[in-house]
């Protein structure tokens, strides 16, 4: 993370599935020494049960893609956020939606269930016009 601060990254990604409550509350500390955001990853309830027992978590984000069969299911963000919304808001942590968002109307399913931003990574890097395929996203303008 150090090194990473230095070459001029902002935010680092931890992902609850991998590490353990000790090592995430360990990185989120270092984190925030380092003025880097932590944005801290969730597949399911029991990891973001977890992550909500922690300190100084600020940014959560809500992965739709199932690591263990790479399926994508959006259900993922609106039934986390429908269980823990209300703690989540509670906490002021803002919640990012990751995976298989392709158009407006995912988009605006996340937010409507509760998501403060997306990540969106796989469907931009497979369109030849990024700069086309962020304006299709986002008809009304960003």
């Amino acid at each position: 993370m150090y090194l990473a601060r230095i070459q001029g990254a902002d935010a680092v990604l931890l992902i609850a599935a991998i590490l353990s409550d000790q090592d995430l509350q360990y990185f989120i500390k270092i984190a925030k020494a380092l003025n880097m955001a932590a944005l801290v990853e969730v597949h399911n309830l029991e990891e973001l049960d977890r992550v909500l027992a922690l300190d100084g978590v600020s940014l959560v984000g809500i992965n739709n893609r199932n690591l263990e069969d790479f399926s994508v299911d959006l259900q993922t963000t609106c039934q986390l956020l429908a269980a823990r919304g209300s703690q989540l808001q509670e906490r002021n942590i803002l919640v990012v939606s990751e995976s298989g968002l392709h158009n407006p109307e995912d988009l605006s399913l996340v937010s409507q269930s509760g998501a403060s931003a997306v990540l969106i990574g796989e469907s931009l890097v497979k369109q030849p016009d990024p700069e086309l395929a962020i304006a299709n996203l986002f008809p009304s303008g960003v």
